[in-house]
């Protein structure tokens, strides 16, 4: 395998000295979480996965892809969407702004626009890169979402063992 660890890490840093993409850090994601952390963690996911299953990746477009996945720079509650539209839209808005911004290459533009596929059915990933990245943010949105609730049932469960232990 030939992926160089060093060279994803060079590129990500690069990106997160950007105020474009440390900007995402003003969005809010899913419960809690925003656009920044939310994009490193997909990235971070998407290199480990690519070892794991033993790819040999473009650890440039890699990053950028996973990076401006979500570069769509809206607060979704503020923009009245729902869940459903903002999945559906978000693709296409974050790819042209991104391409805008940072002058996209091919493979790039479909990691973004591909990144919620199946629920955007006319735009599969295309590339290795773009896969690796969909299954990311599948794993990584559904931590986010299962970590609050996670910290409830951990209060609840102490709430129960504090009055039954008395």
């Amino acid at each position: 395998m030939t992926n160089d660890k060093a060279v994803f890490v060079d590129e990500l840093n690069k990106l997160l000295e950007d105020p474009r993409i440390v900007k995402l850090c003003t969005f809010p994601q899913h419960h809690g979480s925003n656009t920044l952390s939310h994009c490193i963690a997909v990235t971070k996911k998407s290199f480990e996965l690519a070892e794991k299953f033993g790819w040999d990746i473009d650890e440039r477009e890699l990053v950028r892809g996973a990076m401006l996945h979500d570069y769509y720079q809206y607060n979704i509650k503020e923009e009245g969407l729902s869940a459903y539209r903002h999945g559906t839209s978000h693709p296409k808005i974050a790819m042209q702004k991104a391409d805008k911004d940072f002058h996209l290459t091919e493979k790039e533009k479909n990691i973004i626009r591909g990144h919620m596929w199946p629920l955007t059915l006319a735009h599969p990933p295309k590339s290795r890169e773009a896969i690796l990245v969909s299954l990311a943010d599948k794993e990584v949105a559904a931590v986010e979402f299962v970590r609050p609730e996670l910290r409830k049932a951990r209060k609840a469960y102490k709430r129960f063992k504090d009055r039954t232990i008395k």
